[in-house]
């Protein structure tokens, strides 16, 4: 691999985002669009945050470079979403923010950067229950298209870490699952209300 590989990789993973990111925004601001959930992407926003920083501090280089830039846009979409739609926020809403930011107060206090990408990571995923929640009974109010390139997003940056440790790769790599599960659900779902539609006339 030449020198400049990873940093190829890193802007690779970046340009993806940018069009993930694009769609999802122009999906939310039209009317009658998609509703992302907001305390999913401020809890995503929090903990991919941490994972930012775990990832800045063990060295990873241009792998991290998507991390940082997709921390801001989930803090961007929260208040997008938070100020563009009604919201009543249930119990498990509200735990697993507050679950966010004991992650990220866990790694300010501790600077423990490997326990830290796994309770970024865990917490990261219980943040899709809000998303999935909806998704499932309104599988048109959220992308499909953005989640499966969100997924996608986070291979070239895999490629373009400098380090490989578990509080490196660990982020990325289950990202790149779950967006995709989240991908496949949104279809299905839809696919099967449709049909059920079709069928009731």
């Amino acid at each position: 691999m030449t020198i400049a590989f990873k940093p190829a990789m890193g802007a690779l993973s970046v340009f993806i985002m940018l069009i993930a990111y694009t769609v999802y925004l122009w999906q939310t601001r039209r009317a009658g669009g998609i509703q992302p959930h907001p305390f999913s992407w401020l809890l995503w926003g929090f903990v991919t945050g941490v994972a930012y920083l775990v990832q800045a501090t063990k060295g990873a280089g241009p792998g991290s470079w998507v991390v940082g830039l997709t921390a801001l846009m989930c803090f961007l979409i929260s208040a997008l979403s938070l100020f563009k739609h009604r919201w009543s926020f249930s119990l498990f809403d509200w735990l697993s923010l507050a679950a966010g930011l004991v992650v990220l107060g866990y790694y300010m206090l501790s600077k423990n950067p490997t326990l830290s990408a796994i309770l970024a990571t865990s917490t990261d995923v219980i943040g899709y229950g809000s998303t999935v929640k909806k998704g499932w009974s309104e599988p048109r109010k959220d992308s499909a298209t953005s989640f499966a390139l969100n997924s996608l997003k986070f291979v070239p940056s895999l490629l373009a870490l400098n380090s490989y440790s578990l509080a490196t790769w660990l982020y990325p790599a289950t990202l790149v699952v779950v967006n995709g599960a989240v991908t496949i659900m949104l279809l299905l779902r839809r696919s099967s209300l449709e049909a059920s539609l079709r069928r009731s006339h």
